[in-house]
């Protein structure tokens, strides 16, 4: 029997915010004690070649050649391809699928296959289930209804939510929901029918509730029969982390310059004031959308921007940091076939209709920032604080490093496990990669012409008026400095902490290759950076550290044939991670 069914989508919307000391809400209940666990497998490329048992001949088309090796792995397995499947610009084609049982999904069981440009299988990941389904849950008299899942979220979430005139409408998948007439909510809650993975290795026929509470926007997953909740995922995660020309971190390293025509048409063919389809005369284009938001509402079309027929935009606004980034992400692999932001993809994959909006001086908080990722097709929503901690207040848009930090939120939930998979690095662990993703990218960029090995960086110094910055060491290269380690994970139970340790250790890779090749493509650990992203495209959904190391590695035999294995070795070693 043919196990392939074609075609499923994942709707999981993520909401990834990662931010600086923040003003928000507490949730009533700690959602850190509800995280999902992981399973996850990830076969990296030297062990697929000393295991033949798992290659599979090259076939017409790479996702053939991915569903026969996922057939192979786990034989019997009903699954269905996920459709964001693409090759990358470094010629690696990637290819998602989605276990289910009885027609409906198992949801945090997922298979990712890598094949090289010459087809052949190079490393792969997966957390599908193995054991003894379930009877059919359609013979289940015990089932609850949507209803009582959302009343059971709502009470064990402690969740504002009033539901007392709720009524439910069908969706467009099967056993799948939307409550009308729920009071508290950003918009309607949902829910849908799906089976978990529990901690045990057995399956949970659960009801995937999603409310949207804007401080937290949550996934429960509520016992089908019991309404007990078997795990939360937050895609809103509160942090304590932390414009000027790209390498110019904050005020305090340089002053402002006027930039005439900065894009790079490669990666904005349209520029950064037109769409392909209209041309602005204010702070639009394709990549990104800028604009004062005091109210901190969510409306934001008709929202204060400058307008000027000359193109002349003297600002405290984010669009030259978000755009530059955009165009060196571009460049690095982040592309419109990899769920890229962008309003318009010219045909080049992915879904469009989806730039980046960026709300300067946002009023709903204060001393913050956040990143809303949704999967392709929807808009990311960046939203910039005013910082309190000085006099006067300082605008967190003139910091660099809030703007790049947050932007690869999106950058590293639409990498992992697919652009329609939003929710792949949820987590403790994955999470805190996560968060040490983007204090790397923010610090990686700020380097300099004359920096070495001996130089620290600290995150969020300027915008918390804090010289010591907003995480409890500097990243470097010295022990003494910071004496994080992998063995330092054990003792932390945040993801902020463990996203430390986390860019603490690609800081000591990158040194390494810097040392090795120098500064000739500029200032910017460009090869260190483009390792990074190619990883996260080969990694699996909820990697560990180990797992994303391999996958670095992987990333770099695809891109220089392995040269550098030694110096990606020596810097995870170094840290504890050899």
């Amino acid at each position: 029997m043919h196990r392939l069914r074609l075609v499923c989508s994942i709707a999981a919307v993520s909401l990834a915010i990662l931010a600086y000391p923040t003003a928000s809400t507490p949730a009533p209940v700690d959602l850190n004690s509800l995280r999902l666990t992981s399973n996850t497998e990830y076969v990296n490329s030297v062990d697929v070649n000393a295991n033949r048992s798992v290659v599979v001949s090259a076939e017409e088309h790479y996702t053939n050649t991915a569903a026969r090796l996922v057939q192979n792995v786990v034989p019997g397995a009903i699954f269905c391809l996920v459709d964001d499947h693409y090759v990358g610009n470094n010629g690696v084609a990637h290819v998602y699928f989605r276990q289910t049982a009885h027609d409906i999904d198992i949801d945090n069981a997922d298979f990712n296959v890598n094949t090289g440009r010459d087809g052949q299988l190079l490393s792969f990941g997966h957390s599908f289930f193995t054991g003894a389904l379930p009877s059919s849950y359609l013979d289940n008299p015990n089932l609850s209804s949507p209803v009582a899942a959302l009343r059971g979220a709502r009470d064990a979430l402690q969740l504002p939510l009033t539901i007392d005139n709720v009524s439910t409408e069908a969706a467009n998948g099967l056993n799948e929901y939307i409550f009308r007439q729920a009071a508290g909510a950003v918009s309607d809650p949902k829910a849908k029918l799906v089976y978990l993975v529990k901690p045990d290795g057995t399956l949970a026929l659960t009801w995937r509730v999603e409310t949207d509470m804007y401080e937290h926007w949550l996934l429960t997953y509520i016992d089908a029969e019991t309404t007990t909740v078997h795990g939360v995922v937050d895609y809103v995660a509160d942090a304590t982390y932390q414009v000027y020309p790209c390498g110019t971190n904050d005020p305090t390293e340089g002053h402002r310059t006027i930039l005439t025509n900065p894009w790079d048409l490669f990666a904005s063919e349209y520029t950064w004031v037109s769409d392909g389809q209209n041309n602005y005369t204010t702070t639009r284009g394709n990549n990104a959308i800028a604009h004062w938001n005091p109210t901190g509402g969510g409306s934001y079309l008709y929202n204060l921007r400058p307008s000027n027929p000359d193109l002349n935009f003297q600002y405290p606004y984010p669009p030259q940091t978000s755009n530059t980034y955009h165009d060196l992400l571009y460049t690095l692999g982040f592309t419109e076939s990899t769920g890229n932001f962008q309003w318009n993809n010219s045909a080049r994959g992915g879904r469009d209709k989806d730039y980046v909006i960026l709300n300067a001086q946002d009023g709903s908080g204060y001393s913050n920032a956040n990143f809303a990722t949704p999967p392709d097709g929807i808009p990311g929503r960046m939203r910039m604080y005013i910082w309190i901690e000085s006099t006067p207040s300082w605008d967190g848009s003139f910091d660099a490093g809030i703007v790049v930090h947050e932007y690869f939120h999106g950058v590293s939930n639409r990498l992992t496990g697919g652009s329609h998979n939003a929710g792949c690095l949820n987590t403790l662990e994955s999470g805190g990669m996560g968060e040490g993703w983007g204090d790397f990218m923010a610090t990686a960029i700020r380097i300099k012409s004359n920096d070495t090995r001996r130089t620290s960086y600290t995150m969020g110094a300027w915008a918390d008026n804090d010289k010591r910055g907003v995480r409890d060491y500097p990243y470097s290269t010295s022990f003494a400095e910071n004496p994080l380690s992998y063995t330092s994970v054990n003792t932390m139970n945040g993801v902020h902490a463990i996203g430390t340790v986390w860019a603490t250790m690609l800081y000591e890779v990158m040194w390494n290759l810097i040392d090795k090749y120098g500064k000739n493509d500029g200032p910017r650990p460009y090869l260190m950076m483009k390792l990074v992203v190619d990883g996260m495209a080969l990694q699996p959904c909820n990697p560990n550290f180990v797992q994303v190391r391999d996958a670095i590695l992987d990333a770099d035999i695809v891109l220089t044939g392995g040269k550098n294995r030694c110096e990606i070795w020596r810097g995870f070693a170094k840290r504890g991670l050899g």
